[in-house]
């Protein structure tokens, strides 16, 4: 991390990331976008170099495309909003901020890399989970904490944390809490997230249709490819698009069949 990176995060409540982790973070968007590199190539074909043997028009290419880049103007908001640091209003020592660190850390297998007196960063590593793991930024402010979890850009991209980030957050904030009144987490449970909380549920009602359109969409472009390109990228949207419903709908009855924690 470049000197002065806390301070501007300190002053635009935003995480900074390097130029690799940015393009990483934001790959998801730019993986949207291959079919529209290939319609520009078909386009390029008609209009330029007048070598394009397709069935398609312009016209028709243009249409075929405008869903993809729709989705991809969504991602890049999303993954830009998620890089807001979000601050907390918190009293604390640092001895009961070290010992939420430790518990929280042993409790979701956190990996501290860096732990001083104004700047915490960890990362948890895939497990299993459906996220490729996740890199946490605990800032501390005079008043707070400024805090944020994302898919670590460090790792291979991801398009959701299923979960995590928020787990990540709300887990260690609540061990914090618990930390200043004393409560012993020797054997406590792990926090568990509501699964059907209405952020959730909205995500879900965006989603859901758009991978089935996704995969609708997909299965068009492969039946009746205009190349070999409009069917590796059919291919490309089938497989994101089953990746996604398949894990998700995994967490979902994973959470369901799991029987309750018996109080402490």
């Amino acid at each position: 991390m470049q000197t002065g990176w806390i301070k501007e995060m300190k002053e635009t409540k935003r995480l900074k990331l390097s130029f690799w982790q940015l393009a990483t973070h934001y790959s998801v968007a730019a993986f949207v976008l291959i079919p529209t590199i290939f319609t520009l190539a078909n386009l390029f074909e008609i209009h330029v170099t007048k070598t394009y043997n397709g069935v398609r028009s312009g016209e028709e290419l243009i249409e075929t495309t405008i869903p993809f880049v729709v989705v991809a103007v969504l991602f890049v908001i999303i993954q830009y909003r998620r890089l807001r640091l979000k601050k907390f209003q918190f009293e604390y020592t640092e001895d009961e901020f070290k010992q939420a660190v430790e518990i929280t850390a042993k409790k979701l297998e956190w990996t501290t890399v860096k732990n001083n007196h104004s700047f915490l960063r960890a990362h948890r590593a895939w497990n299993w989970t459906g996220s490729w793991g996740e890199m946490i930024t605990i800032i501390k402010v005079k008043d707070g904490l400024l805090v944020n979890s994302i898919c670590d850009p460090s790792c291979r991209p991801s398009i959701a944390s299923f979960g995590w980030n928020r787990k990540n957050i709300n887990t260690f904030l609540k061990i914090l809490s618990e930390t200043k009144q004393g409560i012993n987490h020797e054997e406590r449970v792990e926090i568990q997230e509501r699964e059907w909380s209405l952020k959730r549920v909205a995500t879900r009602f965006v989603m859901y249709p758009l991978c089935i359109g996704f995969i609708i969409l997909g299965l068009y472009m492969f039946t009746n490819p205009t190349n070999w390109k409009s069917q590796g990228a059919a291919l490309g949207a089938i497989s994101i698009s089953i990746f996604y419903l398949y894990i998700d709908l995994k967490l979902i009855r994973k959470k369901k069949v799991r029987k309750p924690n018996k109080p402490q």
